[in-house]
């Protein structure tokens, strides 16, 4: 019984050591794509090389898709993209063309700023933006909302 114990003791530290190592071997958090708050943000263009272009305009609390009233719930969820994970980054190089960002299919404008979009990348699905002299992947949940009619930005009636 004595032996039976220490063995089952022994087997607990190292499970217990196992996992303080895995633990600390976890990577840092990502960064935010960008610094913006969404709840700053009172201006958003989005263009595409079509020459489709929607202006958002926050007014009163409000926003509004060129003076009219705006899906609120869309722009919400597409706000998010203020803070959504920067999976790995790296300095933009002089050549953007095979991430698909010259010319950028997409450019989102949020109070100035400047995102574009391009591919995605072949091995993990994710999408090239380039955002201040750096290319960021981040995952793809927000290319449906950039891509998105005109009327799609409009509150139901």
């Amino acid at each position: 019984m004595e032996r039976r114990l220490r063995t089952n003791l022994i087997l607990l530290a190292v499970a217990c050591l196992l996992g303080v190592v895995i633990w600390q071997a976890q990577p840092p958090g990502f960064s935010p794509l960008t610094p913006l708050d969404p709840a700053s943000i009172e201006l958003i263009d989005i263009t595409d090389l079509s020459g489709r272009h929607i202006h958002l305009q926050k007014t009163a609390g409000r926003w509004q898709a060129d003076g009219a009233p705006a899906n609120q719930e869309r722009i919400r969820q597409l706000l998010g993209i203020c803070a959504t994970p920067s999976l790995e980054s790296f300095a933009a190089p002089q050549e953007l063309a095979p991430f698909g960002l010259d010319p950028a299919p997409i450019r989102l404008q949020l109070n100035g700023l400047t995102l574009d979009f391009g591919n995605t990348d072949p091995v993990n699905g994710w999408r090239y933006v380039h955002f201040e002299q750096q290319v960021h992947l981040i995952a793809d949940g927000y290319y449906h909302h950039l891509t998105a009619p005109p009327a799609a930005w409009l509150a139901s009636p």
